[in-house]
């Protein structure tokens, strides 16, 4: 898997769900207005199209640590690599 693609799928689906409003990566998710639920979907939803499965301790450690797109992306990449 390619950084930048990640990258790109991680904003799509974030922009998705803030209604196109813009962001960095380094922005707080929970600052956009995104909740824990929003959070698993978007985990969910990315393991799925990079066709990636996390095992569920992974997955609790994610929502646990996950505070900016850029953090979503190091945990997609990650768990790409196993």
């Amino acid at each position: 898997m390619r950084r930048a693609a990640v990258r790109a799928a991680v904003h799509r689906y974030i922009r998705r769900l803030l209604e196109n409003r813009k962001f960095t990566d380094n922005t707080s998710l929970v600052q956009l207005g995104l909740e824990k639920a929003d959070i698993e979907d978007l985990i969910f939803h990315l393991e799925d199209e990079f066709g990636l499965t996390a095992f569920t301790a992974e997955e609790d450690r994610m929502l646990k640590t996950a505070k900016t797109a850029n953090d979503l992306s190091r945990f997609l990449l990650e768990i790409g690599r196993h």
